[in-house]
Order: C-alpha cells, then sequence, then structure tokens
C-alpha cells in the first residue's frame, strides 16, 4: 500500500466516446496493476456535476462486470456482455464519496414503486467501512430509476434518514443498449459512516448490480452481478477499496509508469 505522503497521481490512459462525444467508460484497471477483487478511488480535481454525464469521470479508475465470475445468480439467464455489463467507478473528496456506473442492458425493468426497489433493475453498494472483513456491510445504499424517476434506499442495518436525499441522476442512454443507463451519486461521508475516510484508508468494498423480479419462483433465473460472484452481504466476501491522492488530468499524457510499477518504486 501506498504511504499516505506519496504521491498518487492516477491516469487513465484509454478513453472511450459515444456517437454524440460523451465519454462512456470501458474497464482500465489492468493499467494499474490491480488485481481481481481490487480498485483505487481517487480525488477529482472538483466536485463533478451530477448529471448523468460521465465527463468528469474519464481519468478515474473503471472496473467492468462482464464475465460469469461475477453472477451470483443467473448463470442460465445471462446470455454474455450484450445482455448486461456493469462497468462502475468511485471518486471521494473531503465530504462525499462519489460513485458511478455505466450499464449496457438489452431491456430495462424497473420496480413499480420505490419502497420495492430491489424488485426492479437496480445497483447496490455493500461497503464495510471498518474493512473488518466479517458479518454483514455497514453500508448498503441502492439506487434505482422509477417513474423515470432517480431514488436512494438506505438498506443498510443502521439507516441514515438524510441519504436518500443525496445527489443522483440516472440516464438512459441508448448507446448502452435499449435498457442502457448511466448512473451517478454522490454521497456525504458524514451520511454513510462515522469513519474517519481519508487518503490511506482501505475498505470492503463491492457494488452489486440486480435485474429484480418480484416473482420468487424466478428469483434464481435473474441475473445478479458483484466481485467474485459471491454474497456480498457477507463482508468476507467483498472486495478491495483503496483511497488514495489526486487523480492527473493532462489528457496530452501518457501514464507513466502502471499502479503496480508506483506501489513497487516506493516500497
Amino acid at each position: 500500500m501506498l504511504k499516505r505522503t506519496a504521491f498518487c497521481s492516477i491516469l487513465c490512459v484509454l478513453l472511450v466516446v459515444s456517437a454524440n462525444g460523451a465519454f462512456l467508460p470501458e474497464d482500465n484497471s489492468a493499467d494499474f496493476g490491480l488485481k481481481y477483487g481490487e480498485s483505487i478511488t481517487g480525488m477529482p480535481p472538483s466536485k463533478p456535476k451530477i448529471d448523468g454525464k460521465l465527463d468528469d469521470w474519464k481519468y478515474a479508475v473503471w472496473v467492468a462486470f462482464d464475465s460469469e465470475k461475477e453472477l451470483l445468480r443467473g448463470k442460465a439467464a445471462w446470455k454474455g456482455k450484450d445482455d448486461l455489463t456493469m462497468t462502475w467507478s468511485t471518486m471521494y473528496d473531503d465530504k462525499n464519496f462519489y460513485f458511478a456506473a455505466a450499464v449496457w442492458d438489452d431491456l430495462f425493468t424497473p420496480a413499480a414503486v420505490p419502497a420495492d426497489a430491489w424488485k426492479g433493475d437496480t445497483i447496490f453498494l455493500y461497503i464495510d467501512w471498518e474493512n473488518l472483513g466479517a458479518g454483514v456491510p455497514a453500508s448498503k445504499p441502492n439506487f434505482a430509476r422509477i417513474n423515470n424517476k432517480a431514488h436512494i434506499t438506505d438498506y443498510s442495518g443502521v439507516k441514515n434518514q438524510n441519504l436518500p436525499n443525496s445527489d443522483i441522476a440516472i440516464i438512459p442512454t441508448p448507446e448502452l443498449g435499449k435498457g442502457g443507463m448511466i448512473y451517478e451519486v454522490a454521497m456525504p461521508f458524514e451520511w454513510l459512516t462515522k469513519e474517519n475516510i481519508e487518503q490511506g484508508s482501505e475498505v470492503g468494498f463491492t457494488p452489486g448490480y440486480e435485474e429484480g423480479t418480484d416473482n420468487l419462483e424466478k428469483k434464481a433465473e435473474i441475473v445478479f452481478m458483484c466481485w467474485h460472484g459471491l454474497n456480498p452481504d457477507d463482508s468476507a466476501n467483498l472486495g478491495t477499496l483503496k483511497f488514495e491522492g489526486p487523480l492527473a488530468v493532462n489528457a496530452y499524457s501518457k501514464l507513466a509508469s502502471t499502479w503496480g510499477q508506483l506501489k513497487k518504486a516506493l516500497h
């Protein structure tokens, strides 16, 4: 792990744009020497605008859930990358934790009402802020687009009544398929955890994407994707998210060294 005083400048060298010029992400985690189940969150140069456009996220670290090893459920139903793929990222500053995802989907099926967000297509975050590696994750926010409006629901064991008031945008994006969506969220740390999260912190983390259903008989057929394809309600199954320094924003330079090389140089 990097020392807290070490320079941490992160640059995404692979940029992807849609037909209308908007940024659409691809997995670039290998460019940083990251192992499976590991990601980095960095500090943006300015607070991102929560509008469902990912131009503020061009230089973040992106991870894709796009293979059978991410399937907790739905191995018989998942038809491959054109059926469902989630490419996600995180950023942070001194006040907020940011999450974004580009979801390729051939069919979007929302829940009927916000109270039943889990019955429709939705994203959960599972966060073990203390990095205990055991028990139920402390945080479990949920993001869903229902009746053409973005909603946050707090499924954590100890809920914060303010969390649903966080900034969120979930925008249909045809470049990502007929049911494709871009998710973008900003959540204040004070509404998520009592832990002091700063550069050098490491937490247990995984997003989970669910194609929901209110038909329990078909639950096993519905796709659920998360790191390792293991139950994320157990913190032992989460990946690792490391909080590091500023993200580089020089679009004209190349990455001088991969994340792995940088770690070796500082050890």
